[in-house]
Parts: structure tokens; C-alpha cells; sequence
């Protein structure tokens, strides 16, 4: 409610001197709780969500890290088994081995087994090489460097989407005081062209012109103002703030665009150095994939590994597992080799596979490289023309302004006829839109060069 009376206050105030106070008070309004490009910038760092993702994937690496080096020790874990035999198998064998008196081909049934048995021990598993594991922590390694480059490479993007989205916010923030005062303009001649009007000095025709310009200039100031909602809505997303409509209206901004131009050309701006991450990044991905190459043909080999167990067991008709007398021992240690056959022909179809990969790999690197000094070049060529277009805009609409102060000034002495004033405001508010479409593009160029140090 208080911004509609606001509003209305600016759009109805019949006095030159009531409308230049609602201009201070616009002003002081859009000033309270500013916040600075730094300020922005410093706060997406720390609560934008894409980028914490992305340093929670870098932990993740980390902990896979982790996890591969555990994959080296030896398996060393408790196992234990208790069984109750219903029914227990027999076994033929000659009756002669027990009983010399038994014919030879004579049978006798033999049960191996006890009503309950059981076992407890202790188990050891150990590759002494295994080309499956060969190479993992190198591979975890190297995907963890690539993931600090996705985590680098995401903050200098960031930087660069909050630069654009604030200087949009500031241009659309400018572009809405000037609809103010467009409005203000021709709400000032309405009430002078109404007063004209009734001592038929004008003609309905006039009035109403001036009329439409009225109307014409509140439909831009409103539509003007849901383009600053809509920007501050993605520079809060940005952020990493909620997005409400309570946070869109105490969101203000500090910098003008005269100042986030001179931060610029001041230096507080550096180069960048994202086109250089991503190249870097990929020659890491290259080195990735060499290494996964190297452990693929490494499957060729065969896995030695050692196993071993230790431990006692259980055989009697009758449960009574901590009688000591029916427990044996048992233990025992081995060395097992298994070599790949079958498995050979897969491994083979791997290794071409991530040979066509690591050549996809190289031709994007080269491809970065080569779109890399094109950017650089254009970019730097198209900076020149943004500057001169941004300079010659701004002269245009101070050119501007002075003529529109002129007309008004012939206008009240009758000099002009009230169609040319306002031809003259019309040729203002292009030239005024020219030079913040000037301004916008040279923030585009200057933001995709440079990116905010310190913060």
C-alpha cells in the first residue's frame, strides 16, 4: 500500500515543486538498505545453491579418495555358522577297509556328519595385484583435481551472472526514475493543456494528444517497474536468497552505472581467467583418461591374490557348544592366481572404446583452444566499438536534454506549437534509450572480460 500511494503521489501531484519532493523521496527510498556489486557477489560465493553442489561434489571426490585407498588393505573379517542336521546323508564305501572279513564288493553306509555343527574363525582375503583395483586412487585423484576446476570454474560463472544481473538491475532501476519523471513531465502539461483547453487557448485535439502522452508515459513507467521486479527476481535467485515479494521490494542497489563503469576502468576489475579453467580442466579430463587406458589394459593381467582363515569347529549329535572337547581346529593359508579368458574379449572392446574417447577428448581441448583466441579478439575489437557507442550515446541524450529544456523554455514564450514540444520529448526518451542500450552492452562486454577481485 505504501508504494501505490507512493505512486500516486509522484502521478497526480499538481505542483512542479509537490512532484520534485516525490523525486527525494523516490530517491532516499531507493537508497535505504543498498547493497553494493562486492556485497552481491560475497553473498552468492557463500549461499548460492548451484555452487555448493558443486563444493559438495568436490567433497565427495575427496571421500571416494578415501574409500580407494581402504580398497588396498587386506579384507580381514569374523565369520561363524551354526547348523542343526535333520537329516543326515550317508555314504557308501567298501566293507572290507573297516572289516577284513567282509567281502570285497560288500557296502557299508557311513555318516560324515553330527546332528549340530558349527564353525567360527577367522577370515583373511588379500590381492597381492588386481588390475581391477590397479590405478584407483590415481584415477580418484586426478577426477578430484577436474572437480576443483568444475568448483573454480562455477564461481568465476557466478561472478559473471551476478555482475550482468546487477548492472541489469541498475539499468532497469535508472530506466524506471526516468519513467517518473516522464510521467511527472506530462502530468504537469495535462494540468497546464486542461487549463488551456477551458479558456480555449488549445484545441480538443491537443488536449487530447496530450492526453494519450499521459496515459502512453503511466503504461511505461508501469511496465518499467515490472522489469525491475523481474530483474531483482533473478539477481535474488542468484544470490541464493529467497525469491518473495517482501525481499524483491527491500532489495536496492547502491552502484549506478556511472560507478560500476568507473570500478572498471579503476582496475578494480581483473581479467579473467575462465576461458583458461576450462582449458586447463580439460587437459586434466585428457590425463583422466589416459590413466582409465592405462588400468584397462592392465585387465590383460592376472589377479594374484592371498587368502586365509583361522578358526575352530563344532561336530556333535547333542548342542552343547561350549564343551571344549568338540571343537577342533581348523586353519589354513593360500596363494590363488586367476587369469582373464573370456573376460579378454570385453577388456579389448574397453580399451577401444576409451581410445576413441581420449581422441574426442584431445579435438575438444583443441576446440577450446582455438574458440578461446577467437572470443579473445573479438571480444577486445567489439569493446572498442561498446566504449565509442556508450560515449557518443551519452553525448546524444545530453544533446537531448538541453533541446527538450529549450523547447519547454520556447514553448511558455510561444514560440513553438505544443506538437513540436512534444516531438522533442519523444526524440529524448529515444536517444535516452539508446544510450542505456549503449550502457547495457558495454557491461555485457566489460563483465565477459573481467570478473570482481577480492570478494
Amino acid at each position: 500500500m505504501q508504494k501505490i500511494f507512493w505512486i500516486l503521489i509522484i502521478l497526480f501531484s499538481s505542483t512542479v515543486a509537490a512532484q520534485e519532493s516525490a523525486i527525494e523521496v523516490a530517491q532516499k527510498k531507493l537508497n535505504s538498505e543498498s547493497l553494493t556489486l562486492e556485497e552481491a557477489v560475497s553473498y552468492a560465493l557463500k549461499h548460492s545453491p548451484s555452487l555448493n553442489i558443486e563444493k559438495m561434489k568436490l567433497e565427495e571426490a575427496t571421500l571416494q579418495i578415501k574409500e580407494s585407498r581402504l580398497q588396498q588393505i587386506p579384507e580381514i573379517y569374523i565369520s561363524g555358522n551354526l547348523r542343526r542336521n535333520l537329516i543326515i546323508p550317508a555314504t557308501p564305501v567298501p566293507a572290507h577297509i573297516f572289516d577284513s572279513s567282509k567281502p570285497d564288493k560288500e557296502m557299508m553306509y557311513l555318516q560324515f556328519n553330527t546332528n549340530w555343527n558349527s564353525s567360527a574363525g577367522v577370515n583373511l582375503n588379500y590381492d597381492l595385484f588386481n588390475p581391477e583395483k590397479w590405478n584407483s586412487v590415481a584415477q580418484q585423484k586426478q577426477q578430484l583435481k577436474i572437480q576443483e576446476y568444475d568448483v573454480q570454474i562455477s564461481e568465476e560463472k557466478l561472478r559473471e551472472d551476478i555482475a550482468l544481473a546487477y548492472a541489469e538491475c541498475v539499468i532497469a532501476e535508472e530506466q524506471k526514475l526516468m519513467m517518473i519523471k516522464d510521467t511527472i513531465y506530462y502530468a504537469s502539461m495535462f494540468n497546464v493543456a486542461n487549463q488551456l483547453y477551458l479558456k480555449e487557448k488549445i484545441t480538443l485535439t491537443e488536449k487530447n494528444n496530450i492526453h494519450r502522452s499521459y496515459n502512453e508515459s503511466i503504461n511505461s513507467y508501469l511496465e518499467a517497474e515490472n522489469i525491475v521486479k523481474e530483474r531483482k527476481a533473478k539477481l535474488l535467485y542468484l544470490l541464493g536468497k529467497d525469491v518473495t515479494p517482501n525481499n524483491i521490494a527491500l532489495l536496492t542497489l547502491q552502484e549506478g552505472i556511472q560507478d560500476l563503469l568507473k570500478k572498471m576502468e579503476q582496475s578494480v576489475f581483473k581479467t579473467t581467467i575462465l576461458n583458461n579453467l576450462e582449458e586447463i580442466r580439460q587437459k586434466e579430463v585428457v590425463s583422466l583418461t589416459d590413466l582409465r587406458l592405462k588400468s584397462t589394459l592392465m585387465k590383460y593381467a592376472p589377479t594374484l591374490s592371498i587368502n586365509g582363515y583361522y578358526g575352530s569347529n563344532y561336530y556333535y549329535n547333542d548342542f552343547s557348544l561350549f564343551n571344549n572337547k568338540y571343537w577342533r581346529g581348523n586353519s589354513f593359508i593360500g596363494l590363488s592366481i586367476s587369469l582373464p579368458v573370456t573376460q579378454s574379449f570385453r577388456t579389448s572392446n574397453e580399451v577401444s572404446r576409451l581410445r576413441l574417447q581420449r581422441q574426442m577428448d584431445v579435438e575438444y581441448l583443441r576446440d577450446i583452444q582455438n574458440s578461446k583466441e577467437k572470443e579473445k579478439i573479438n571480444k577486445f575489437s567489439l569493446l572498442e566499438v561498446r566504449k565509442k557507442s556508450y560515449h557518443l550515446s551519452r553525448e546524444n541524450w545530453e544533446l537531448s536534454q538541453q533541446n527538450s529544456e529549450t523547447s519547454i523554455v520556447e514553448f511558455e514564450k510561444g514560440y513553438i506549437l505544443q506538437t513540436d514540444l512534444l516531438n522533442e520529448q519523444l526524440k529524448m526518451q529515444q536517444t535516452r534509450q539508446s544510450f542505456l542500450q549503449s550502457a547495457y552492452d558495454l557491461f555485457c562486454i566489460l563483465i565477459s572480460l573481467k570478473e570482481t577481485k577480492n570478494m
